[in-house]
């Protein structure tokens, strides 16, 4: 999917590793494997297609002239002695928007605009994905670190009740690495229970077949973000803005065509009338007279259309530029804290010694207790504050596919 390889080269640099990088391609190569069957399989996507194709046949409907009518009438002659009469006509309504091109124009816009519409949809399905996605990548690296908190605080309890076994603690101790442990586990049951919710919405997403993601590192997530200006550029190209400049597009070509229908309409054709020994036929020639200004009101509100378009157009590159600086600067900031926290928690992390200082009997259960409650406090809040730095990349990517 050329979008999903425009993503990851915007929000990608250049200057990782060869090891670094080989990781990231896999990672990347297992989330665009995921997206691209999301977008393959997605039911809505299904019918957004199917819609996509009924607007072009639609639109070519009115590419050609509208039919000829005939008419045939027979009359009976009286008095008695009168001859019959037959008429004959043929008539064809010339369309100026036809002869013109101007439909055919209309055509090719409403085009544009069906297939805008059609990528929207499959952006919002997209950014939908990849906001899932992220979320289900943070609870597997929650769950992994819940999972390690609960054996340890198991280890800790089977080493405190053989304790109590030999006579060396009481009770009290027993019931609080017990509880440390019912409460470890109680809390990785709700983060397994809080992934598997995503994992079913990514089971929606994907048309109703199972999608598992293992993933627990982000995609790209060692490598820097791109300049803004870089991100700027992509987003003057998104679908959303694409869209809005379509429909620009498609009044332009409104207006064009209501000009050319405010032309006198002629009709051209053959009549014939037929009686007895007396046969006359030849070319008839009409056109309709403009004179109740309707076809000047159609012109006067296909520009206000046009005008109203242009505003929206307007307003959504606004709301997009907007997006994408607060954005950006959202990633910015918490990508900047998360990477300091990451250092300070790599270069001050006491759980050896905590372990070593409990098992030699130097500090006491609640001491130690106290201090693994600290530092979880500090390793949960750096994986938020990952999160939320991914969520604001996930959303910057969401305006790119």
């Amino acid at each position: 999917m050329k979008y999903r390889h425009i993503i990851i080269a915007a929000l990608a640099g250049c200057c990782a590793a060869v090891a670094n990088a080989q990781t990231q391609s896999a990672q990347s190569s297992a989330w665009g494997d995921a997206l691209l069957g999301i977008v393959h399989n997605n039911s809505t996507l299904k019918a957004a297609r199917s819609q996509l194709q009924a607007s072009r046949l639609a639109n070519g409907t009115t590419l050609k002239l509208p039919d000829p009518e005939a008419e045939v009438t027979y009359l009976f002659g009286s008095p008695q002695g009168v001859p019959n009469r037959t008429n004959v006509s043929v008539t064809q309504t010339l369309d100026w928007g036809v002869l013109t091109g101007r439909r055919k124009q209309l055509a090719g816009a409403g085009n544009q605009v069906a297939e805008a519409a059609y990528r929207q949809a499959e952006q919002q399905l997209l950014a939908e994905a990849d906001q899932t996605l992220t979320s289900v990548v943070y609870y597997n690296k929650l769950c992994t670190e819940l999972a390690q908190r609960a054996a340890l605080a198991n280890e800790v309890c089977q080493l405190y009740q053989q304790k109590f076994a030999q006579g060396d603690i009481n009770q009290i101790e027993v019931n609080k690495v017990k509880l440390n442990a019912s409460v470890s586990q109680a809390e990785l049951e709700r983060a397994r229970n809080e992934r598997q919710e995503l994992l079913l919405q990514l089971q929606r997403l994907n048309g109703g077949q199972p999608l598992e993601l293992a993933d627990t590192c982000y995609p790209n997530a060692n490598q820097p973000l791109p300049a803004l200006a870089d991100l700027q550029s992509a987003v003057a190209q998104s679908p959303a803005l694409l869209a809005a400049q379509a429909a620009v597009a498609q009044q332009q070509a409104e207006v064009k065509l209501a000009k050319a229908e405010a032309l006198p309409a002629l009709m051209v054709g053959f009549q014939g009338e037929y009686i007895k020994e007396n046969n006359y036929s030849g070319l008839s020639l009409g056109f309709s007279l403009p004179l109740w200004g309707n076809t000047r009101r159609k012109v006067k509100q296909a520009k206000a259309e046009v005008v109203a378009r242009q505003l929206d157009a307007d307003d959504v590159r606004h709301q997009q530029s907007s997006q994408l600086m607060q954005q950006y600067a959202t990633a910015r900031h918490l990508l900047d804290a998360s990477d300091k926290l990451q250092s300070d928690l790599s270069t001050t992390s006491n759980t050896t010694l905590l372990r070593r200082a409990l098992d030699e009997g130097q500090i006491s259960l609640l001491d130690y207790l106290l201090e693994m409650s600290f530092y979880y406090t500090a390793r949960t809040t750096l994986l938020d504050t990952e999160r939320q730095a991914q969520q604001a990349i996930s959303t910057l990517r969401g305006l790119l596919y």
